[in-house]
C-alpha cells in the first residue's frame, strides 16, 4: 500500500506520521523512523481487521494527482 507520511525531527528524535491514519513512531534516525511507522502500521490495520466485520469490507484504490510525489520510500 502507499501512503503518505511528514517526517520532522523532534528533540533528539525524528518522528514519522502517517497523514492518513494518524499512526505515528520515532527512530534515532530518519530510516529508523519510517521502519518503525511500518510495524506501527501493520499493527493498526491488522487491528482493524479484526474489530470490522470482512462481509461488509471493501478495498477501494484511488489515485490523488495531486499527491504522487518522486520522493517515494519503500
Amino acid at each position: 500500500m502507499k501512503t503518505l507520511i511528514h517526517v520532522y525531527r523532534d528533540g533528539k528524535y525524528v518522528v514519522a506520521v502517517d497523514l492518513f491514519t494518524n499512526v505515528a513512531d520515532q527512530g534515532i534516525t530518519e530510516k529508523e523512523a519510517i521502519e518503525n511507522l511500518k510495524k506501527g502500521l501493520e499493527g493498526h490495520y491488522k487491528a482493524l481487521m479484526e474489530l470490522i466485520p470482512r462481509d461488509k469490507t471493501k478495498l477501494l484504490e484511488i489515485n490523488v494527482p495531486y499527491a504522487e510525489t518522486t520522493d517515494i520510500i519503500s
